[in-house]
């Protein structure tokens, strides 16, 4: 039966990290550019860029950050459930005893 289910947990808890780094990021661009604001930038074509991208898409971007939050909290504690389980296997298989022990 091995190699049926096999969960990476290395690259699980890369993921994590990375979806935790996306979110921040997202959340960070969004704050610079609001504290930029329409003024600020030194081009009056960036100032409207930047108050235009912000006006477009600082809701959708700020709701993509918050579910790439929920994401990686879900995906971790996936993670952490997998690693319990799979311990509580190996202590598991460890225990059982046959007749050539």
């Amino acid at each position: 039966m091995a190699g049926y289910c096999k969960v990476e947990f290395e690259g699980l808890f890369r993921l994590v990290r990375d979806l935790g780094e996306c979110a921040d990021g997202m959340r960070s661009a969004m704050k610079q550019l609001k504290d930029i604001g329409p003024k600020g930038a030194g081009s009056d074509e960036l100032e409207e860029a930047c108050d235009y991208f912000q006006k477009k898409w600082g809701h959708g971007i700020g709701l993509i950050a918050e579910a790439t939050g929920g994401i990686t909290e879900k995906v971790a504690r996936a993670g952490r459930l997998y690693q319990h389980l799979d311990d509580r296997v190996a202590a598991t298989v460890r225990s059982v005893r046959t007749a050539e022990r």
